[in-house]
């Protein structure tokens, strides 16, 4: 790596820290009950930093057993560190639900997983500091928000399926997980 390339990497670190720091508070309020943060990191791709994920819990959990059983409410908030497409997205969360649920489950999701993919399109990019999160309070629905820093918009959307939350987990927290790095930091582990 040059001394140039080395710069410019060190300080695209750093106009993403805040953003990524942003995701670190210490915990979020969910109609009336306070989650606190399990874990955060960083997921990278070849071309560097692409988001910062956050679990939030309401008590400590350390293992995907752990996190999974628990009849609590979760939220999984994710706070793009570049701009990535829809299209991007879409690929990587598919990939990453194939990857991690069985074909039945697959099956039984087809309308959701489509209409959710509709959602990401309808977004058509996601800009650096632009958010979305993963919602599952028991006895209810997942949901799920975008968060559009440029346009100040938010959408949020309600899945009738509660396993849909539990399907999506899987995807950082799963036995093939998008990230091992990142799976290990959710569940607030050192990497």
């Amino acid at each position: 790596m040059t001394t140039s390339s080395f710069k410019k990497s060190a300080l695209n670190f750093l106009t993403l820290l805040p953003l990524s720091l942003a995701l670190t508070a210490a915990s979020v309020a969910v109609q009336a009950q306070t989650l606190q943060l399990n874990g955060t990191g960083i997921r990278y791709q070849a071309s560097g930093p692409l988001y910062s994920a956050g679990l939030y819990l309401d008590k400590k959990l350390t293992t995907t057993a752990e996190v999974m059983a628990s009849q609590g409410t979760k939220q999984l908030r994710i706070v793009m560190l570049r701009d990535a497409s829809a299209v991007e997205m879409g690929d990587l969360l598919a990939s990453g639900i194939v990857a991690n649920a069985s074909d039945d489950e697959l099956s039984k999701l087809i309308p959701t997983l489509f209409s959710l993919g509709k959602i990401l399109g309808e977004q058509k990019k996601l800009l650096a500091g632009d958010s979305f999160q993963f919602e599952l309070q028991p006895s209810a629905s997942s949901t799920i928000t975008i968060q559009a820093k440029a346009s100040g918009q938010s959408v949020k959307h309600e899945f009738a399926q509660s396993d849909l939350f539990g399907i999506l987990l899987r995807i950082w927290l799963g036995n093939q997980p998008a990230d091992q790095s990142l799976k290990t930091a959710l569940l607030g582990k050192a990497s």
